[in-house]
């Protein structure tokens, strides 16, 4: 029996060395990311074909063979298949994407809206950035930042706005969003927390930067009534506090703006503060600020007594912090933060004008 046992057991060892070495080989090329909300996986590349799988934004995947504008690819689940190269970014981009979402993380919120169209999602400002991803039409998405680009037209993306295609600069917004997996599908990201937005879904948060004429602000009706009114572009818009009303709380409202065509310069132009007057229950427009050349981000928050507090940067070469704050229905200008009543300087304080 020893005998037996002796001699079995180094053949065992061998087969199990030989079938070692004789196990398939999983060559490849790299790794990619899927930077679609969805992507077919196809068994080959010929006309006469079908689908073997569906691979969700982020999904890593081994990248096997490639051939024209089509990529073989190998699954974390081991299934092989084809994907159309323009679907999948490179990891260097890849990582680009993560930074550029953890950089977005402490930025606050300037505005909120909702795409146009469908609409691409790039690394940088410009239309000849690499893109990120593709958001469809009416998708949320939170505003944090802006800045201007040369326009230029590309073949992915057919500008549907009504603005004369020799304009030489155009707006882009820095948005956060997410993307969308459906039920039961991992998290490529599974560090980062991710927002359920219907039961069941999972979704994958995203930054990037897209063409400002494609989001269409949520702007609440006092804000958007103002600003039509003033013929101003709301850049970014804040709710400063509410006060009571027989109706019911009523919010009073900061907006950053500017006037004429994009491409400009400064962020923002304008300010406009808008209270609510209860005697006569309207809003009126409490606080103008002209001629400034702002830069975003506005912050908002509480002054030393509780009072409304927002402050900004101007773009001029010390890039002065502005500081202001909202005391029942006047805001002021704080130049020494140590002194509330202090005189602001060159803000004007509008006379009430219902809105």
């Amino acid at each position: 029996m020893k005998r037996k046992l002796l001699i079995a057991v180094p053949l065992l060892a061998l087969v199990t060395l030989a079938a070692w070495m004789l196990r398939p080989r999983h060559e490849t090329l790299g790794e990619a990311f899927v930077s679609e909300k969805a992507a077919p996986l196809l068994s080959g590349i010929a006309q006469v074909r079908e689908q073997v799988g569906m691979l969700h934004y982020g999904e890593r995947v081994d990248v096997v063979a490639k051939r024209n504008d089509y990529v073989k690819v190998r699954t974390n689940a081991g299934t092989v298949g084809w994907v159309e190269s323009r679907l999948l970014m490179e990891p260097a981009l890849w990582q680009r994407s993560i930074k550029l979402l953890d950089q977005t993380r402490g930025m606050p919120v300037q505005a909120r809206g909702r795409t146009k169209v469908s609409t691409n999602l790039r690394v940088q400002p410009g239309r000849t950035e690499p893109r990120l991803y593709k958001f469809g039409r009416n998708v949320p998405v939170e505003m944090v930042g802006r800045a201007v680009a040369n326009w230029v037209q590309v073949t992915d993306e057919k500008d549907a706005s009504n603005e004369p295609q020799e304009t030489k600069k155009e707006d882009w917004f820095l948005v956060r969003g997410v993307t969308t997996r459906p039920p039961g599908e991992a998290s490529a990201r599974s560090a980062e927390s991710t927002t359920t937005t219907q039961p069941g879904d999972q979704t994958l948060p995203i930054a990037g930067w897209v063409v400002a004429r494609f989001v269409e602000m949520d702007l609440p009706d006092p804000v958007r009534e103002g600003a039509s009114s003033a013929n101003i572009r709301p850049l970014a818009w804040f709710e400063l506090n509410r006060v009571s009303d027989p109706s019911g709380d009523k919010p009073q409202y900061l907006v950053a703006a500017a006037r004429g065509s994009e491409g400009q310069v400064c962020d923002f132009t304008t300010l406009r503060v808008y209270t609510w007057y209860v005697k006569k229950h309207r809003y009126e427009t409490a606080f103008i600020e002209n001629n400034l050349c702002g830069q975003l981000p506005v912050r908002v928050g509480k002054g030393p007594k509780g009072e409304p507090e927002f402050r900004f940067r101007v773009m001029d070469g010390n890039k002065e912090e502005r500081v202001y704050r909202l005391m029942q229905t006047v805001v002021r200008r704080i130049r020494d933060a140590s002194q509330a009543s202090v005189k602001h300087g060159s803000a004007k304080q509008a006379k009430p004008a219902a809105k």
